[in-house]
């Protein structure tokens, strides 16, 4: 599949709308709830993991070169993605990408970045966890020429799986895959649409290296860094496109 060049906009990007900015923001993290404190909302790509761990305490020379990988797309993919109030409970706003869904060039943007990045990687598997890792996985691994693997809740797939427990802020979660989906020494993507804690990529990470597979890199829409999840994947490579 061959990308569409399409006329970059160079609208600025506008700021999501929040009841109340000097309040704290809350978000769904697996079955747990999290608040941090308000952030200035901008979009960047961060090429890599070594690059952007500690991306909040850059120099002002990495500054400019973080500025100059900002890529035209990004502001609109970043405004079509709405906050809603006190889903699905209240005091929670919720990061909602189904309205980046409703927005064809958006969207379309968001698979192009992705694509054009690991388009000569020699990525063998795109997987992808459930359930918003199923938008945005599937699409990329077509582009790119890999399999696509679900990342799936416990008892959700038929079949012989290998499982993975890890942990919640209060208790623990499963997530399974099938066994034979992939094989040692294959080359795998791990995808999701935003990255809070770590947790789940962490365990996807594990499930897949159990079997032999090498991770090459986690990729996500959006990412919370208030919550460090990046710091918890250690050294392995993280991409975003906004934060």
């Amino acid at each position: 599949m061959n990308s569409i060049s399409l006329q970059y906009s160079h609208q600025p990007l506008r700021p999501k709308t929040v009841l109340n900015p000097n309040a704290r923001r809350y978000f769904l993290s697996g079955n747990s709830v999290k608040s941090v404190l308000p952030t200035t909302t901008h979009a960047v790509v961060l090429k890599s993991s070594a690059a952007g761990r500690d991306h909040r305490r850059l120099s002002s020379s990495s500054v400019d070169m973080a500025a100059s990988a900002v890529d035209d797309r990004i502001p609109h993919i970043a405004s079509t993605i709405r906050v809603i109030p006190d889903f699905p409970k209240p005091g929670i706003l919720f990061q909602d990408i189904t309205t980046l869904l409703l927005d064809p060039k958006a969207f379309k943007d968001t698979i192009d970045l992705f694509v054009e990045r690991y388009k000569d990687q020699k990525i063998d598997v795109v997987a992808g966890i459930e359930a918003r890792g199923f938008i945005f996985g599937p699409p990329i691994a077509l582009a790119i020429g890999a399999k696509f693997v679900p990342m799936r809740k416990p008892k959700k797939l038929p079949g012989e799986v290998i499982s993975e427990e890890y942990s919640l802020e209060y208790g623990t979660d499963v997530m399974e895959m099938h066994v034979g989906a992939v094989q040692a020494g294959e080359r795998a993507l791990v995808v999701d649409d935003l990255i809070a804690t770590g947790g789940t990529l962490c365990a996807a990470i594990r499930l897949l290296e159990r079997v032999g597979v090498d991770v090459v890199e986690c990729a996500c829409v959006i990412e919370l860094p208030e919550l460090k999840g990046r710091d918890r994947l250690g050294e392995k490579p993280l991409f975003v496109l906004i934060n």
